[in-house]
């Protein structure tokens, strides 16, 4: 096995925001890893409920508290917690989620050993009583090298919670974007930057466990296809390439069209006109559009 004997100092990122029940869970998954040279940063977004006493409260000289003013914007967040630290690596955990328990320990081990600079792995859903449930998404697929086709395609899934990152990648992407259209989608959108520069190490073992409720943030908001499909359109301003272009175009094509299909259901014909053609130029299949059409005016006719 790789000797971690030099113990390389790993800086985690936990944003926050009137969630302590959960956050405390968060918490006790990192201070439960078998691998103990960390730093944990806690980046409260203004929280108005009992977060600060509760972080404070907690013995331990490697966990800090950062207050910020109130932005609602997580990428802004994870920016100033990767920051704020002074670890090689970084890793990053949402506050409802939770880590197994030798999480950093096997992922950094296996980096060292394969001389990568990021990393991922394998993750699964819990419901609110930390139970596991399927994930409507199937397997995990632990795919390893130059990724970005099947993370365009989505073959490949990088969640945050797995994902580890050496600082000197990190910084060479500027972090994570905070442009609000891609708010919820910050992690896709840094995954894709990163599978351009470096080759990806998949962890094909257990590594997070994300809790699924109605207050996850991506259950909060409507707009989802809007979001995914505006991180394809960003990925195609970067100019990757013929290649990765015509997935992109594709991905995004698809997202439009069922953008459409939510504004054929809400009545906004205009708009879901204007989505449909745009999905039609940037060549997504036949089958598909008649597929959206059909939904949408099915839906409507329903009413």
């Amino acid at each position: 096995m790789t000797d971690l004997t030099s113990f390389p100092l790993v800086t985690i990122v936990i944003p926050t925001y009137n969630r302590k029940e959960l956050l405390q869970k968060a918490i006790a998954s990192v201070l439960s890893q078998t691998y103990a040279n960390w730093e944990l940063f806690i980046v409260d977004d203004e929280s108005v409920d009992d977060t600060k006493t509760f972080v404070t409260s907690i013995k331990d000289t490697r966990i800090h508290l950062l207050n910020l003013d109130h932005t609602g914007n997580i990428a802004g967040l994870r920016n100033a917690g990767a920051a704020s630290g002074s670890g090689e690596w970084i890793a990053f955990l949402d506050s409802d989620d939770e880590w197994i328990n030798d999480k950093l320990e096997k992922q950094l081990r296996l980096l060292l050993q394969e001389k990568k600079q990021w990393s991922y792995g394998g993750y699964e859903l819990m419901n609110e009583a930390s139970q596991t449930i399927p994930d409507k998404y199937g397997r995990f697929s632990p795919i390893s090298g130059w990724i970005t086709p099947q993370l365009l395609t989505c073959e490949a899934a990088v969640n945050i919670g797995s994902l580890m990152i050496h600082r000197t990648l990190f910084n060479k992407t500027g972090g994570f974007n905070s442009e609000s259209r891609l708010l919820y989608r910050e992690d896709y959108e840094l995954a894709l930057r990163l599978s351009l520069l470096a080759e990806g190490l998949a962890a094909p073992d257990l590594l997070v466990r994300i809790r699924e409720h109605a207050n996850r943030s991506t259950n909060t908001i409507d707009d989802g296809y809007q979001r995914t499909a505006f991180v394809y359109q960003h990925f195609l301003n970067s100019k990757p390439g013929d290649e990765y272009e015509r997935i992109a175009r594709r991905r995004m094509a698809y997202h439009l069209a069922e953008m459409s299909v939510d504004c054929m259901q809400r009545r906004i014909y205009l708009k879901a006109v204007s989505q449909l053609a745009k999905a039609f130029v940037n060549r997504d299949k036949l089958r598909h559009l008649f597929s959206a059409i059909y939904r949408g005016l099915g839906t409507e006719n329903k009413k």
